[in-house]
Formats: C-alpha cells, structure tokens, sequence
C-alpha cells in the first residue's frame, strides 16, 4: 500500500525524495519549510496539496509517514514532534546532534511503538549490501581494514548550512558519518579513537584524519570540504580486498581483488533506483508493523553517533547550544 508521505524539508534532498516517493507510487501529501512563501513554492513545484509552516504544522494534515529533512540541528525536534503526533517518521542522517540526544528520541519512539529511522541510505544501496554479502561469503576472509576518503570542495560561503555551526555543518557531520558507518557496519563498535582536524572561522571542521580501532580491526579515513580527495573505499582482509565504485556511499559496482592480483567485478543490481531503496524499506516495515528495520536499528544509529561524539572531542571541536526537546521544556 502506497502511503502519504509528509515531507518537512525543501532542500536538495527533500526534492530528490519526492521523485523518489513518486516513483514508487506514493503520495506527497504535504511539505514544510520554516519559510511558508518557500513551502508554497516546493508545493506548487511538486504539485503537493498542502504546505505549512512552521515545521511541527505539517503534521496537522493527513500524512502516514514523515520524512524528515530539515537542517541537522533540528532533526531531533522534528523526530520529537513525529513522536508526539504519533506519526511514522525517516530522519535525514545525522539522526541528532549527539548521541545521548539520538538515543533519547529512537527509545522514545520504541516506547511509543512508533516506526522511526535515520535515513542512511547507504546501508540500503545495492552496491553496500552485495559487498556485505560478499564479507559474509568470506570472499577476502575477515575483513581488518577499512580505508575511505570523502573528498568533495563545497562553497565557501559562511551563510551556507555546511559552514554554520549554528546549523549542524561541518564535515564530521556531513560527509564524516558514512565512512564511519562503513567501519562500524564491518568492524563493529569503535573501541579507540584518534583524529586530527581542522575547524574553520565559523567553528565548524573543514577537514578530519581519523583512525579507529575495532573490536576485528583498523578504519582509517578522512574528510575534507578543502580538497577534491573523491569519495571512495576499500576492504581489506586476509586473501583480498572488496574495492566499492565511486562514490562508495551510493557505489554503482564492486570489484573484488584477489590476493593474487586477480581480479572480478561483483553483479550489483538496481543502483539507478537510489533513494527509492529508503522508500521501499519504509513501506516495507510499515506494511510489517515493525518499529525498526533491521537494516537502519537505532543501535547502530547511536553506536555511529558515539563515534562521531569522540572524534569532535578529539580535535576540540565545540558546538552550540542547540533547541532542548519539547519533553525537556515540559519537565521546566
């Protein structure tokens, strides 16, 4: 059953989800916008009956589930206020700020049995699961080493969400999560951190080396919005090394590499499909009445979030103040 689909963001993403949404058969039923004259024209663009403003006023329509792609210091007040209406919701990586606020907001939604997830579309890209399948099958022996570089130069501008502290940016947050999931997804939990970095004048990290430690092995990566290092990766085990396709996070193949230099492309179907994979999970755990999926647990959420908590207090990194939860404001 197609459902309809709230949608509080009208950035880049937000409109790569309509498509995406649509594709599949469902129902853009409204969107929001902290702006309502910017909610009016998303709407009138994407042909959505409804657009409200401020965000939490989207789910005074009829919706069946939320996606949630407003700017990162607020995805955990948007989550919150899904919990509060009752309503389903995907929230935009990174699913809060920190992971204590992270794991706050998804045990709230377990209380509620209430289906919430980040949206780390990663994890559900043909590529990403046909490279796990290909760990599994033991094709390099135990992986113990991941390396990863996400590389891309982005505007310089300070106003822009990816400059402003204010507003969640920086690389660690960004762009530093999806080789940090990479690592969690192959190694397990980090159990050491070590980074260094570089924090720009508008107090956010412009770029990071990072190395990890795991319970089975070492993740070293970086980030960068300074320098075009690409967005690529590798795991390396015993007898082989699984190398993911540019760019790794939505991969369109994967090659293994023998220990003895032979080589072979693995099949990866449906990567063209991009982010209708989310669409389909969502509706697909919906359908089931489950409160997580097993591809997106909130354990996994947090665990990331954790690792990402580390390294920010590794290279000194400090951030603002952000909005406390409505349940926060409710205990005075």
């Amino acid at each position: 059953m197609a459902r309809r689909w709230g949608i509080m963001g009208t950035g880049g993403i937000a409109e790569k989800f309509v498509h995406a949404i649509q594709a599949e058969g469902g129902t853009v039923a409204a969107v929001s916008s902290g702006d309502i004259d910017r909610a009016r024209a998303f709407a009138d663009h994407h042909g959505i009956a409804a657009a409200s403003a401020p965000h939490a006023e989207l789910l005074r329509h009829e919706v069946d589930v939320v996606y949630v792609a407003t700017t990162n210091d607020r995805h955990h007040l948007d989550a919150a206020a899904c919990i509060d209406a009752g309503v389903p919701a995907l929230v935009e990586k990174p699913f809060a700020m920190d992971a204590a606020t992270a794991r706050r907001v998804l045990d709230a939604a377990a209380d509620a049995q209430l289906f919430m997830a980040e949206a780390m579309w990663m994890r559900l890209q043909p590529a990403y699961t046909r490279m796990r399948a290909a760990v599994a099958e033991g094709l390099i022996g135990e992986p113990g080493l991941v390396e990863a570089a996400f590389g891309v130069v982005l505007d310089d501008d300070p106003t822009r969400r990816w400059r402003s502290a204010a507003l969640g940016g920086g690389t660690l947050l960004d762009t530093g999560i999806y080789p940090a999931t990479l690592a969690h997804d192959l190694l397990g939990p980090a159990t050491e951190v070590a980074a260094t970095g570089l924090v720009g004048p508008t107090g956010v990290d412009l770029r990071l080396g990072v190395t990890t430690a795991h319970p089975t092995g070492t993740a070293v990566w970086s980030t960068s919005f300074l320098e075009p290092a690409g967005v690529r990766a590798q795991i390396t085990g015993p007898e082989g090394r699984l190398v993911m396709a540019d760019p790794f996070h939505h991969s369109p193949g994967v090659t293994l590499v023998r220990g003895d230099g032979s080589s072979e492309a693995l099949e990866v179907v449906g990567h063209e499909l991009g982010l209708r994979w989310e669409v389909r999970e969502v509706e697909r755990c919906l359908a089931a009445g489950a409160v997580h999926s097993p591809a997106l647990s909130p354990t996994d959420t947090v665990a990331v979030l954790d690792t990402l908590d580390r390294i920010a207090a590794a290279i000194g990194l400090t951030r603002p103040a952000f909005p406390r939860l409505p349940w926060d404001d409710a205990l005075g």
